[in-house]
């Protein structure tokens, strides 16, 4: 009996550390970036965007979904009252979303480019997208997990 509640735990164990899916990570969190990379999730997600794995007809919903991707982030930032503490106009961010085989976000990684933002700032945008990943996701389905990068720039309130 011991043995079998033994086995168990580990199993609950297992998948309850296997099952952290949902990352989002910025580059200027030295210590969590060094772990993202660590995990090497180029090798397991493919390019969503190489030539070999989609097709001329799937480039345009792709972009199609990413707009509409970038679009709900936005919205995001809108309701959620996000400040980022400057007063650019655009706030630039460089994105490598990894998604699974039916289009949710599994993780992100985040560089945000203007300079004058706060590594404070920057923390409460990763916590912000952390607490609304499970509404994230790309209108993409691929018989693999697959991943895809770019730049955004989102329009700021301030």
């Amino acid at each position: 009996m011991k043995r079998v509640v033994f086995l168990l735990s580990g199993i609950v164990l297992f998948i309850a550390c296997g099952n952290d899916l949902n990352r989002v990570v910025g580059v200027h969190d030295k210590i969590n970036f060094e772990k993202f990379k660590n995990q090497e999730l180029d090798k397991s997600y493919k390019n969503l965007l190489n030539p070999n794995n989609t097709t001329e007809e799937e480039y345009i919903a792709v972009i199609n979904s990413w707009k509409e991707y970038h679009t709900k982030v936005s919205s995001i930032l809108q309701e959620n009252n996000f400040s980022w503490g400057i007063k650019d106009s655009l706030i630039t961010i460089f994105n490598k979303i990894y998604f699974n085989k039916k289009g949710k976000v599994n993780h992100i990684l985040v560089n945000v480019k203007n300079e004058k933002i706060s590594d404070e700032t920057k923390s409460a945008y990763i916590t912000l997208l952390s607490n609304h990943i499970n509404e994230l996701s790309i209108n993409i389905k691929r018989a693999n997990h697959f991943a895809q990068c770019g730049k955004i720039k989102y329009k700021n309130y301030e």
